[in-house]
């Protein structure tokens, strides 16, 4: 059941005007104090609200609600996202609403306290990101095509990125970074079903004006610390999930063909020397391409080579 708070907040948002806790109070049927009481609840909890003589106005800043994002997503014909205050990682989340749900949707969270990353390393998510998971249910799509999705999200969230700082590349097969620093992570996980993927769970974690500790400084970076003026991350998650969507029904009809020349422009893996690093195990040579799978081909004195698993040394 929607908490009267939440009604308010919807009601202040969808109106965008000043309203008096009496007509708030009429609409919901409880009386001025409990508006007023509600209001300083919405307040305390980050939100921003006017209050004066006109009576109560929401005011647009970086808070991340669930009704600025169901405003924004519904418009646009993408389902309502799940939204909490903080989880242990959004892919934990889909994955265990996943069985309940019929349909596509987009799970949020300002905060994680157990963020992952590829190969299940730790991945740091703090207030002033913005992290989602998307469960996706493609029409129709292999086992062995899943890594394009990865490909496609990376490319889709530096494209998004590209519109607010112009040094922004990728490193196959999923990181984003902005000078030359990480910024963003990409998890993706699966539910298969026998060689089809049934449904694929798009973990998207954006450094926005978070902190990073002062150790991961020299690899890790956000737009606050780039001095990329930043935007609200709601319009930041809209941005990408709209774009992402765009791009996996272009997928769905064309292939990743399609995709192959802005993702290389993007990346500093392809057409560049690299050294791929696989449990210790390092190998030289040049990117010179994708396989039909994503997979990164390295050549070297000749010989080309598939890359499935590894770091990726620029």
């Amino acid at each position: 059941m929607e908490k009267t708070s939440d009604k308010i907040l919807e009601l202040l948002i969808n109106t965008n005007e000043y309203l008096s806790g009496e007509y708030i109070g009429n609409l919901l049927g409880i009386s001025r104090i409990a508006v007023n009481k509600q209001i300083k609840k919405l307040i305390a909890s980050g939100i921003d609200i006017e209050i004066s003589r006109k009576g109560y106005k929401y005011i647009e800043n970086d808070s991340l609600t669930p009704q600025t994002l169901m405003k924004k997503l519904s418009s646009k014909g993408i389902d309502i996202p799940v939204f909490v205050e903080e989880v242990t990682s959004t892919n934990n989340e889909v994955k265990r609403l996943y069985p309940k749900v019929n349909k596509d949707f987009l799970f949020v969270a300002p905060r994680q306290v157990s963020g992952r990353g590829r190969l299940d390393r730790v991945f740091v998510s703090e207030y002033g990101g913005a992290y989602i998971t998307l469960c996706y249910k493609p029409k129709k799509l292999l086992v062995s095509d899943s890594l394009k999705l990865v490909l496609l999200t990376g490319l889709a969230v530096a494209k998004v990125l590209k519109k607010y700082t112009d040094n922004v590349t990728i490193k196959w097969p999923n990181d984003v970074f902005v000078n030359g620093k990480k910024i963003c992570g990409i998890l993706l996980e699966s539910v298969v079903t026998e060689n089809m993927t049934e449904a694929i769970f798009l973990g998207i974690g954006v450094n926005i004006t978070n902190e990073i500790p002062l150790e991961l400084q020299e690899k890790v970076t956000s737009l606050k610390l780039e001095n990329v003026k930043t935007m609200p991350r709601e319009q930041l998650i809209v941005e990408i999930v709209e774009l992402l969507y765009q791009m996996l029904d272009k997928y769905q009809e064309n292939g990743f063909s399609s995709f192959i020349q802005d993702y290389t422009d993007l990346s500093i893996t392809l057409n560049h020397n690299v050294v791929v690093n696989n449990g210790g195990i390092k190998k030289s040579g040049f990117g010179v391409g994708l396989s039909e799978e994503g997979y990164l081909l390295l050549e070297n004195n000749g010989v080309i080579e598939k890359i499935i698993l590894g770091d990726i040394e620029v």
